[in-house]
């Protein structure tokens, strides 16, 4: 399951970077003063618009990859695949609730880095923990 998410980044990170060489060409982002004039520009904001657009398609496909999926993997005796899939129905089955679970993932993470990353002490242990008992209540956990 590492090397799937692994290989997921590297290939989001690939396409980030493609998206830049789209919009960007060969534009430079030499200091502070002038990569905010590039960002600003109209070719800069389009690459941010597409950019937040496929993030946000890669960040819903990883997190519907891996919310149930990487506890079950810890529980039981299951494969990767098992495991994937079994997380795909349960998506499927209550999309809404998992894309309200993946937003306040986000705004927490945000919220939580923005007094130099050390809000993520309390963040992450509270969320891992939740997420388990999220994994229960969906797989229907029998002990």
């Amino acid at each position: 399951m590492a090397a799937v998410i692994v290989v997921f980044f590297l290939f989001w990170n690939f396409l980030a970077h493609m998206i830049f060489a789209l919009f960007l060409g060969k534009a430079t982002l030499t200091n502070i003063t002038t990569s905010i004039d590039i960002f600003l520009s109209p070719p800069g904001l389009a690459m941010l618009a597409v950019g937040s657009v496929v993030g946000a398609v890669f960040a819903t496909l990883l997190f519907a990859l891996t919310v149930v999926s990487l506890p079950m993997l810890l529980d039981r005796e299951v494969d990767f695949v098992t495991a994937m899939l079994t997380l795909f129905g349960v998506v499927a089955a209550s999309p809404v609730v998992m894309l309200s679970w993946g937003a306040l993932i986000g705004t927490s993470l945000f919220l939580a880095m923005l007094p130099g990353f050390a809000g993520l002490f309390v963040v992450l242990p509270v969320f891992g923990h939740a997420t388990w008992h999220l994994y229960r209540r969906a797989i229907g956990w029998d002990g």
